[in-house]
């Protein structure tokens, strides 16, 4: 297993090979997303109104729908129950679709945000300084991103309704994944009566496993993110008066899903992209051929502490959880359901004997399958025979209060969330009984007799039929392991919180888990590794970041 400063030198190996040809951003990817136009209204439209029209507004990306209606992306043919033996999580596995959002939620970056191009407080005050490290996390999704800031102290989740006008509580940390390119080759959020909108940013990238030319729009829209969250920063008052006097030394951490991390090419991609990002950030306009220069030059300085580091998915999610103290070695499982997809798998965490060296964590048994919030609610809406039509970035309804919205009985929700309801319990029991009975999994784990401790995590994570599809899972778990001659009965779903201190705090409704993970050291974080690697793991002992060094205030 390569080390990070190795990880980096292969990735700055990757960024000196030339890359040709012009922006990629042209061509559409299947599965392309295509997000309402009134996303992109340069003013917001009054709550009572209705969202407005663009007739003349061109795309780059096939449209939705050609009749007014939402596009019928459907259940897609699952994955099979279990996938074979792996030493990580298939979060690359993902299933393309389209989200639904509000109509009525348009973007536009408010003035205010034109600080966030300084590295630097606005009043900062340049005489002799002492320093502050300064880390963002970007959990950059497959249709919204999440963004927290550590900075000394404290940790900040940013707020996205600058951007959004949104008020709901869920939509307020969550932002679109879409940006327009001008006429002119300028990319904002803004709508342009000209202009392209351009979305579907992340999928491509994996799915062509790295790039051979500039993806100026997922640049852009990077840049823009980056911008807004330094300046939300700045504008938190009981923060902003201590970076005042402070001299802030950024670093940088970007997630990745965890399969596609062990793809070299793919790591490189990601790094390229959020680099130029971070440099774009401070520029007055963001300008295609400006962002294709930046891409080809990489200067050596962009503003950083250090390398911008990508972080796989899956150990941000529980990188709180791994440096507390209610930490243990041992079997544990995560489900973790998103919009696009329902990601179950069981791992092992393994810490050396003093816990001075960063813990490995060697995976079993893993499951990705579109079983995600957005095929629930198409399978409620599809079913019922009604409008397609709902916001995939707020919490999924529970079952009477839709019945009642939309004029249906309790028993015919139930009917149908029930064999939707089947299908997840379905996919948790596959993964951990396969872990409990394979010998390629955990048979010996006393987790079978004292319990499992599990993770659940994501958007849907407090939805009422995830709820009980995991209480299913634990009934049958329980049945099967006990008909075992001599099997525990006592087995059990121990679940576990993923964030830890103020994060746990901060993050009621558990969507910014994978940002808050990534404010982390990346030093510090865990490594996923193959089980041929967990052997000598104990003998580790590599000593910790002294924390004064990282923090200026502490």
């Amino acid at each position: 297993m390569k080390s990070l400063k190795e990880q980096l030198g292969d990735i700055r190996a990757a960024l000196r090979k030339p890359s040709h040809g012009k922006s990629a951003d042209r061509v559409a990817p299947h599965g392309a997303f295509q997000p309402p136009a009134s996303w992109l209204a340069a003013v917001p439209p009054k709550p009572e109104s209705p969202a407005r029209s663009n007739p003349g507004s061109a795309t780059a990306y096939p449209s939705a729908s050609t009749a007014g209606t939402r596009r019928d992306s459907g259940l897609r043919r699952e994955a099979p129950l279990c996938t074979a033996p792996s030493s990580r999580l298939d979060h690359g596995a993902l299933v393309p679709f389209s989200p639904n959002i509000d109509a009525g939620c348009p973007l536009a970056m408010p003035e205010w945000a034109d600080v966030g191009r300084s590295l630097q407080h606005p009043e900062h005050d340049k005489g002799r300084a002492a320093r502050m490290i300064v880390r963002m996390g970007i959990d950059f999704g497959t249709a919204f991103t999440k963004v927290a800031i550590r900075a000394g102290v404290d940790l900040v989740p940013v707020e996205w309704s600058g951007v959004t006008a949104g008020a709901a509580e869920a939509e307020r940390y969550v932002v679109p994944d879409v940006v327009v390119r001008g006429e002119d080759g300028e990319y904002r959020w803004q709508r342009d009566d000209a202009g392209q909108i351009q979305a579907n940013l992340k999928l491509p990238i994996i799915e062509s496993k790295g790039l051979d030319r500039c993806p100026t729009a997922t640049v852009a829209y990077l840049a823009l993110v980056i911008r807004y969250a330094r300046a939300f920063l700045y504008r938190k008052t009981e923060i902003g008066r201590k970076l005042v006097g402070r001299s802030l030394c950024w670093e940088l951490n970007m997630g990745c899903p965890t399969k596609p991390h062990d793809d070299p090419a793919i790591v490189a991609a990601f790094h390229r992209i959020v680099r130029t990002a971070w440099q774009a950030a401070a520029w007055e306009h963001l300008h295609e051929s400006d962002i294709e220069a930046a891409w080809q030059n990489q200067p050596v300085d962009v503003g950083l502490e250090c390398e911008p580091v990508v972080v796989p998915e899956f150990v941000a999610q529980i990188a709180g959880y791994l440096s507390s103290s209610q930490a243990s070695p041992g079997l544990h499982a995560l489900i973790d359901v998103g919009a696009a997809t329902l990601d179950v798998a069981t791992f092992n965490v393994v810490m050396s004997n003093d816990r001075t060296a960063m813990p490995r964590i060697p995976i079993f048994f893993s499951a990705v399958v579109p079983l995600g919030t957005h095929h629930l609610r198409h399978n409620r809406y599809a079913q019922l025979g009604l409008e397609l039509c709902w916001n995939d970035a707020t919490p999924v309804e529970a079952a009477d209060l839709f019945g009642e919205r939309n004029g249906k009985s309790a028993d015919e929700i139930m009917a149908v969330d029930q064999g939707f309801m089947t299908k997840v319990t379905n996919r948790i029991v596959g993964v951990v009984d396969t872990t409990r009975t394979n010998t390629r999994g955990e048979p010996s784990s006393p987790a079978w007799r004292e319990g499992l401790p599990i993770f659940v995590t994501g958007g849907g994570a407090r939805c009422a039929l995830y709820r009980e599809a995991i209480e299913q899972a634990q009934r049958r778990l329980i049945q099967v392991i006990g008909q075992r001659p001599g099997g525990p009965r006592q087995f059990r779903f121990i679940e576990l919180n993923p964030t830890s201190g103020e994060a746990r705090d901060l993050d009621a409704e558990g969507r910014l888990t994978v940002a808050y993970g990534l404010t982390e050291d990346a030093e510090s974080i865990a490594r996923v590794v193959p089980h041929r690697d967990v052997e000598s793991l104990t003998r580790l002992n590599k000593p910790r970041p002294d924390q004064a060094d990282l923090y200026g205030d502490r």
